[in-house]
């Protein structure tokens, strides 16, 4: 009896030696993929590689021979600046602050479509870059058929495709994004504030990231981040001769939402609100909704070594929606937040969640041409609808999350207090 109890709890009955030529390798039972999931994976490699390659390249040829209307202001500033001339033009299409006029300037050294095929070429790399960088840190390594599963879905995104189209610098804001995550998640805050604070000298769409290191508890960062931000502003003011412009005239028209013309292209909550003639006091309590909401979301996510790769985009998200102007190419920078739905725990495991991005990721294909007054502005807004379904997608989720909490515990402790 003895022996037979010694042998059980060894685990080497001879009815369970019997089997063993049978069982699964011993890789597949510590949680290694077995060879049904390695041919599965290399099937899936085989089949997306050279479908986002493609579609990758095609997109860099189409925006490479195209307008690239963005890239053109930049151009002709940075020429501009070069030749000893001003960096603002008449117009204020140059709004970016003066530091990115010296930044921009070797452009303007180049001829035109060489200038554009170098923007998107680069433009281009970042976002690979930065989808390989924010994948590894969900635990996504290069290897995996998801890295080319995104990168397709991203070549045929609205953003994407929108920014590169016009030769836009938001896609190298994109790899500043996800290095300032990835900066945070290492605990690399001098690092983190340096990249942040020039950034921000450069283009401040990055500024809600500064919110987000009051919600991470990064204090110290801030003021660092601030504090190089604001020194290299005044460096670039300093150094170019129609300075005052920045001041008097492109702060201003910044903040009473860009200029009246584009209007129509405004997806921001305040932009639905002139479009719909809605009162300028439900405009402000809906943006202040909308930043509260994603301010409190984030705050419920502050915690966990991964806590970055949420807050951030979710900040970034509010902003969209209360600033004065928002393109819906700003969707590119919730990528960060999107790749979180690997996780067991994210924010966006659920299917309104998806049907948000659809509706902010998908192209103008949602355009009937001929369509005017209210059914027309609809659908043009549908990118806002997808920010504010995904929004409150997220705050559903963690909701739920927090409000299971105590259940949970209160369980786990009537459990102890259970005689056995």
């Amino acid at each position: 009896m003895q022996g037979s109890v010694s042998t059980a709890e060894a685990g080497t009955s001879p009815a369970a030696d019997a089997g063993t030529g049978d069982r699964a390798p011993r890789g597949a039972l510590d949680g290694a993929p077995g060879p049904a999931r390695l041919a599965w994976a290399r099937l899936v490699r085989a089949v997306l590689w050279p479908l986002a390659a493609g579609s990758l390249l095609h997109l860099a040829v189409r925006s490479s021979t195209g307008s690239a209307s963005d890239l053109a202001i930049l151009w002709r500033s940075g020429a501009s600046l070069v030749d000893g001339g001003p960096l603002y033009d008449a117009g204020l299409e140059f709004i970016y602050p003066p530091l990115a006029g010296w930044l921009v300037a070797p452009l303007g050294l180049l001829p035109f479509r060489s200038a554009v095929v170098v923007v998107v070429l680069a433009g281009l790399a970042a976002v690979v870059a930065a989808t390989v960088l924010v994948l590894r840190l969900v635990g996504i390594p290069p290897t995996s058929p998801v890295l080319p599963g995104v990168l397709l879905v991203l070549a045929h995104s609205r953003p994407l495709v929108g920014l590169l189209d016009q030769g836009n610098v938001d896609t190298f804001l994109l790899l500043a994004e996800a290095g300032v995550i990835a900066l945070l998640v290492a605990r690399r805050d001098i690092a983190a504030r340096v990249l942040l604070g020039a950034v921000c000298a450069v283009k401040p769409t990055l500024a809600p990231a500064l919110v987000a290191l009051v919600v991470l508890g990064r204090g110290r960062a801030l003021v660092a981040a601030v504090t190089s931000g604001v020194v290299l502003t005044v460096v670039g003011l300093l150094t170019v001769p129609d300075r005052g412009v920045f001041v008097s005239d492109v702060l201003p028209l910044l903040a009473g939402g860009n200029r009246p013309e584009l209007a129509p292209f405004n997806r921001s909550l305040h932009g639905a609100a002139v479009q719909l003639g809605l009162p300028p006091a439900l405009d402000l309590v809906l943006r202040i909704a909308a930043f509260g909401l994603a301010c409190w979301v984030a705050w419920r996510r502050r915690s966990g070594p991964q806590a970055p790769l949420e807050v951030v985009p979710l900040l970034m998200l509010g902003t969209m929606l209360a600033s004065s102007f928002s393109w819906a190419n700003y969707g590119i920078y919730l990528l960060p937040l999107l790749v979180t739905a690997v996780r067991a725990d994210s924010l966006v495991r659920s299917w309104p969640a998806w049907a948000g991005v659809y509706l902010f990721a998908t192209t103008d294909a949602w355009h009937v041409d001929g369509l005017t007054g209210l059914p027309d502005t609809l659908l043009r807004l549908l990118p806002l609808a997808g920010w504010l379904l995904l929004l409150g997608a997220c705050a559903g989720t963690a909701h739920r999350s927090t409000a299971a909490a105590p259940l949970r515990w209160s369980r786990l402790r009537r459990r102890r207090a259970t005689p056995s």
